[in-house]
């Protein structure tokens, strides 16, 4: 069935977010979970699959909500929305279906067999002063664009690289010192085009200021970026279109900028040993392979650049999971690494970085973990991202369903049961009810399922 209701709307460019502005988007960060919801736990959902809880505001729960915001990964989002197109397309024509960028994968419709022309959703933008070279340099290497997250793991492996140089050894402790001294503001500045320029300036003994192609990659005291962007992805005929780009966020405060930042010792020759740990297998397989990609284009364009600095990476699949995210990061540091690029899924970071990154001492930066729950771990400093927390993303979510796009007055949610599926989804309830909407039917599930019926039948109140 092909979607066509909110063509007419799509005619214009759409600025749902700008209403907000930065001063908005981050102000509703740190808003609080309501009580009073249904069903345990965060958002309501039962830990099979199949729970729900309805919105203590007061939801008519015997009608379809106008959107429903779905957070899940590639694989079992197939099944999730085969499910829909196939049980309930005909019983909820108007339905939007917003989803984040867990699900912005340009290979979905067709394995959907579906234009999913219903679909609209937000992920962090390759909005870098670097973009424009990493996109042609990844379409160059791979014969395709970059996904979601790629140029946040270009940034990562290049901050690696360039903090290891500057460290002059593979140490964990050292290297996580100079992290900022080769991010943030203080030394020459140089982009993606630039990299194996940069790199013999730090060899040389000076600091630099590394300008990504996902963002500027200045990293606060928590290890987070301080400023980002969020495109606004249209599923349209089978295809990705984005139809908007919104930037925010905050200038480095004075304890940021006086973080541990020490000076390059200086070196004649080296060898930058990075770990990427990703997952090229499970339900983030689809999306963790261009990510993997992502961050070996800029190990590549150092070795290829014949300078005195060269890069020996070790690549490890999570496999989406994080008993198998531990052994790889095991493998890593028992080879001797001590800096990864890695882990992409918030819920095999968490505890990769707890069980292996911080008590070994290495130094972590995921280009995709976005659980807000990563800025508050007891890391010692050694944990760092290049992407966005999900404090910003739920509300921009948020923007965009009640924006001129969706219009929607009450809305589902439909959600992965672990820690990047229930931030985000109370992320974006916060900031919804915040905007005046109703919130129905809350809903989690499992990775993998044979079938997804029972969940759509409980969001859509059917």
């Amino acid at each position: 069935m092909v979607y066509d209701h909110r063509m007419k709307r799509r005619i214009q460019r759409r600025d749902v977010l700008r209403g907000a502005g930065a001063v908005g988007i981050a102000g509703l960060a740190g808003c609080s979970t309501e009580s009073g919801d249904g069903g345990n736990g965060t958002g309501g959902g039962n830990g099979s699959g199949g729970g729900n809880g309805s919105d203590g505001g007061g939801g008519d729960a015997s009608s379809i909500p106008d959107a429903v915001m779905v957070v899940g990964f590639p694989q079992s989002g197939i099944q999730l929305f085969r499910d829909f197109y196939s049980e309930f397309a005909d019983s909820a024509p108007d339905l939007d279906i917003i989803v984040p960028d867990g699900l912005i994968d340009r290979d979905l419709p067709s394995e959907v067999d579906n234009d999913m022309n219903n679909v609209i959703g937000t992920a962090p933008s390759a909005g870098g002063p670097g973009a424009e070279f990493f996109t042609s340099s990844y379409e160059e290497a791979y014969g395709e664009a970059p996904g979601v997250f790629t140029a946040q793991a270009y940034d990562a492996m290049a901050v690696q690289i360039l903090a290891a140089t500057a460290a002059g050894e593979n140490d964990g402790e050292a290297i996580r010192d100079r992290v900022r001294t080769v991010a943030n503001p203080g030394g020459e500045e140089f982009g993606p085009a630039d990299l194996p320029d940069a790199v013999e300036t730090v060899a040389g003994g000076d600091p630099v200021q590394y300008v990504g192609a996902s963002s500027r990659v200045n990293f606060d005291i928590n290890g987070d970026i301080a400023t980002a962007a969020y495109d606004i992805i249209d599923f349209q005929d089978g295809e990705l279109e984005t139809i908007d780009t919104v930037e925010f966020g905050n200038d480095l405060t004075e304890e940021d900028l006086n973080a541990t930042a020490e000076p390059p010792v200086g070196v004649d020759s080296f060898t930058a040993r990075v770990g990427v740990l990703m997952p090229e297998t499970g339900d983030l397989g689809p999306l963790g392979v261009p990510i993997r990609d992502g961050a070996l284009l800029a190990a590549t364009q150092v070795n290829d650049a014949g300078i005195n600095v060269d890069v020996e990476t070790r690549v490890e699949d999570t496999q989406t999971n994080p008993q198998a995210g531990i052994s790889g990061a095991n493998a890593i540091v028992n080879a001797g690494y001590g800096a990864v690029v890695g882990p992409a899924s918030s819920n095999v970071n968490l505890q990769v970085a707890d069980q292996v990154f911080i008590p070994n001492g290495v130094v972590g930066i995921s280009p995709s973990s976005t659980d807000p729950n990563v800025t508050d771990l007891e890391d010692n400093g050694y944990i760092f991202r290049t992407a966005p927390s999900d404090l910003l993303q739920g509300p921009a979510m948020a923007d965009l369903a009640v924006g001129d796009n969706v219009g929607a007055e009450s809305s589902g949610t439909l959600y992965l049961n672990d820690a990047y599926g229930q931030s985000l989804e109370e992320a974006y309830v916060n900031a919804f009810r915040e905007r005046d909407g109703t919130i129905t039917q809350r809903v989690s599930f499992e990775p993998n399922q044979p079938t997804y019926t029972s969940q759509w039948s409980s969001v859509l109140n059917q």
